[in-house]
């Protein structure tokens, strides 16, 4: 009995070791075969085939200490036992985890995958040993909320157990969002891509003093970037890795991967003015952009408010071209780093951009903080940026208030109205212009305030990135975001970085097109010198209506504010010099207006019924607006058709405060004599010749001064005669005749004889009417 009874136990024992055996190879088969369908690195892959990863020890469901005997077990060419795996499971550091959905119970179930043994393990084995859990997800995004069966469908995440390595990836990334101790992480793994470099470095890093955990948690870091550089379980980021030697020496990147060029705090070349180049300063960007998606970011100008510089954040989108790499500096903005001139070496070529933008940004700055009375300038036939058919004080569609605090014009968060502009054909664009414009930008974003502001890039209406009082105060963040840069004063001075990231743009009124308009600092010069010619010698009035204008224009210039003179009784009254012109058209009105501009070198402010209106409350608001701005500008103002608006002021109990039209100064101006007819014509006709557009200047001042005297036009008149017969000359390539001038004149006189003549048949059929 005791020999069978010996017998049955070893029969029982050699069965058990038998079931034990082939329950252990089978596991480790199904283990082998999960690790070689899903890991696609290279060098995992070379592990697989060698065998380590058995010989590493495996991350399996621990078996009954029960009925699993501590026995030798042979798996191919290795042997270990069961004590021998239990052990190597203790010291594997890294566990990689499979996420699989699945389809028929309706939830992601977990597979674990060979574990990686690190080989130069510190310290004593007793301590825990697992460093991360690389977790691999398929068939939805991390958030496991969603399926979807494109390249979003793959991603992974990291749990880090170990506390050194916790610290060290948090010194590494917190500059970059991470937190100080990172315990998870997930893919595209943002912060660690954008400090790819420096994370390198730590990892192989060897530092006096440290322990020996410090020491293992940097080649914890060694292997956490081999598996996320090799085999991330993330596709796109896979892509990217596999390209990353291509955008370093070739400078192409994928649409899917423009996020990893753009980290904040980045430098970026950008062209939104008419092809002027401008740095911005990223302030974050999308991370996950798909194929047919357009790629964005958020990043900083320096720019004026009418008060202080600050930071003004605006939106910048590329928009999607596939699959395909593409060149970086082929994109419409792109890091600084990548920019090239032609026969130029990168660095050659980005220290040139630096100095001429740099210099562009003190230019920018004098326009900026010019003193009142002293901000117009001459623009020298250089495009601007503007809505057609808007008026000096068309204020765009807005749910804000009329007038803008510093701080409202600080934040600049309106949101464009260019795409509602075009759907009415007033889409704004750049077009060519010249003539005095004056610089202001706060009343540029008083009555404009949702006009694009920076070519058609659309400012950012979104919450900027928000850090802790303790991070702010740290120079790290303060380089990365420019938290300082915000209401910087104008008496300040200013560095380097500041000025180049200033724009290529001023924002200004632009007086010959009456239109609110960006303006490029290249075509910005200093304004015309006072002349007078045109007052004394193409001004055709009176001796003494001249001399009285301009004694008026003298002493008032030398009184200022009129400290020394009597004051209104009206408070804020009768500080400026109105005059009032009053006659016939075309007898030259404006053309004094003009003349006294030009006399003066001030700029000359021209509104209409337009601007205004004749709606009695809306035109005494909208005289209090321009009032203002003409003398904030110390501008000569020039109401055009007078008449139609002060009809519609309506009549008040108190004179006083209603009447802001009392005349200082009435001229009468009569019909043109002959004389000044003929003067007008030949001022006109030399300026032609002076331009070679006449063939024979004397022949046509014959006949202005003789012949001429037939056609009673006024001064438009006149101008418009030689304006079209001058059209036809050129139409016919050659100069102006007098043949030309004759046939137009002729017309001219004919149509005018003829619309008389209706005129007073209306007028006579009014009185039939009535009588």
């Amino acid at each position: 009995m005791p020999d069978q009874d010996v017998k049955a136990d070893a029969f029982n024992s050699s069965t058990s070791k038998k079931q034990a055996i082939s329950d252990l190879e089978d596991r480790y088969i199904k283990l082998l075969e999960s690790k070689i369908a899903h890991l696609e690195s290279q060098v995992t892959h070379r592990k697989l085939e060698e065998g380590p990863a058995i010989e590493n020890g495996s991350s399996y469901d621990e078996p009954d200490a029960e009925t699993t005997p501590t026995k030798s077990v042979h798996s191919g060419h290795v042997e270990i036992s069961e004590v021998e795996a239990e052990e190597a499971k203790k010291k594997s550091r890294y566990h990689i985890v499979l996420t699989e959905w699945d389809v028929r119970k309706g939830k992601f179930e977990e597979q674990s995958l060979p574990d990686i043994e690190d080989m130069t393990l510190i310290g004593p084995v007793t301590k825990p040993n697992r460093a991360f859990t690389f977790r691999k997800i398929t068939g939805a995004r991390s958030s496991r909320h969603h399926i979807i069966d494109d390249d979003f469908s793959s991603s992974s995440e990291v749990d880090v157990v170990s506390p050194e390595l916790q610290k060290l990836l948090g010194r590494i990334t917190s500059k970059w969002g991470w937190p100080e101790d990172v315990t998870q992480c997930a893919s595209p793994y943002s912060a660690l891509i954008y400090s790819w470099e420096e994370a390198q470095k730590e990892a192989t890093a060897i530092e006096e003093g440290e322990s020996d955990d410090e020491v293992q948690a940097r080649n914890d870091l060694k292997e956490l970037l081999r598996i996320i550089s090799t085999s991330s379980g993330d596709v796109r980021l896979d892509r990217y890795f596999k390209d990353r030697k291509a955008l370093l020496s070739e400078g192409t990147i994928r649409h899917e991967a423009l996020w990893t060029l753009f980290p904040p705090g980045t430098l970026i070349v950008g062209q939104p003015c008419h092809e002027e180049p401008q740095i911005f300063v990223v302030e974050s960007c999308q991370k996950s952009v798909r194929v047919d998606q357009k790629f964005g970011i958020v990043c900083y100008s320096f720019d004026w408010n009418g008060t202080v510089f600050s930071r003004v954040p605006f939106v910048m989108e590329i928009e999607q071209w596939g699959r395909e790499r593409k060149s970086v500096t082929s994109l419409p903005f792109y890091p600084l780093e990548f920019h090239e001139e032609n026969g130029l070496s990168r660095k050659e070529s980005i220290d040139t951009l630096k100095k001429r933008l740099v210099d562009r940004g003190r230019k920018f700055v004098s326009f900026c903080v010019a003193e009142k009375g002293k901000q117009m300038f001459n623009y020298s036939n250089g495009a601007a940026y503007f809505h057609r058919g808007g008026t000096l004080l068309q204020r765009k569609r807005t749910n804000s208030s009329i007038e803008l605090d510093d701080h409202q014009r600080g934040s600049l968060s309106e949101i464009s109205d260019d795409r509602a502009a075009a759907a009415v054909g007033l889409k704004a664009s750049w077009t060519p212009i010249e003539g005095a414009v004056i610089v202001d930008f706060a009343s540029f974003l008083t009555y404009q305030p949702q006009a694009p502001i920076l070519g058609s890039l659309q400012r950012y209406e979104g919450s900027l990135i928000e850090l802790s009082p303790s991070r702010r105060a740290q120079s790290v963040f303060k380089n990365m975001y420019k938290f300082d840069w915000d209401r910087h004063p104008a008496n300040q001075a200013m560095s380097d970085e500041q000025l180049l990231c200033c724009p290529p743009r001023v924002l200004g009124y632009a007086l010959k097109q009456t239109t609110w308009a960006q303006l490029l600092v290249k075509h910005l010069d200093p304004p015309n010198k006072a002349d007078d010619s045109t007052f004394n010698d193409q001004l055709q009035l009176g001796s003494e209506a001249k001399d009285l204008i301009l004694k008026s224009v003298q002493a008032h210039a030398m009184s200022g504010k009129r400290s020394q003179g009597l004051d209104d009784f009206a408070p804020g009254k009768g500080r400026g010099l109105v005059i009032m012109l009053y006659g016939q058209p075309g007898v030259g009105k404006t053309l004094t207006a003009e003349s006294v501009a030009q006399m003066t070198s001030k700029p000359l402010l021209s509104v209409g019924v337009s601007d205004i209106g004749i709606e009695g409350d809306k035109v005494e608001l909208n005289l209090q607006r321009i009032f203002a701005l003409a003398g904030l500008w110390e501008a000569v103002l020039l109401f055009d058709e007078a008449d139609v608006f002060l009809e519609s002021r309506g009549e008040g109990d108190n004179d006083l405060q209603r009447n802001a039209m009392v005349s200082d100064l009435a001229i009468k101006f009569r019909e043109l004599s002959q004389e000044q007819r003929a003067n007008i014509y030949v001022s006109f006709l030399e300026q032609l010749d002076n331009k070679g557009l006449v063939e024979d200047f004397s022949d046509l001042k014959a006949w202005a001064r003789k012949d001429s005297r037939r056609y009673n036009f006024n001064g438009r008149q006149i101008r418009n005669v030689l304006s079209t017969a001058l059209g036809i000359a050129r139409a016919e390539g050659r100069g102006l005749r007098r043949d030309d001038v004759i046939e137009v004149a002729q017309q001219t006189d004919d149509f005018k004889r003829d619309l008389y003549e209706q005129e007073a048949i209306y007028r006579d059929r009014q009185i039939n009417q009535r009588t």
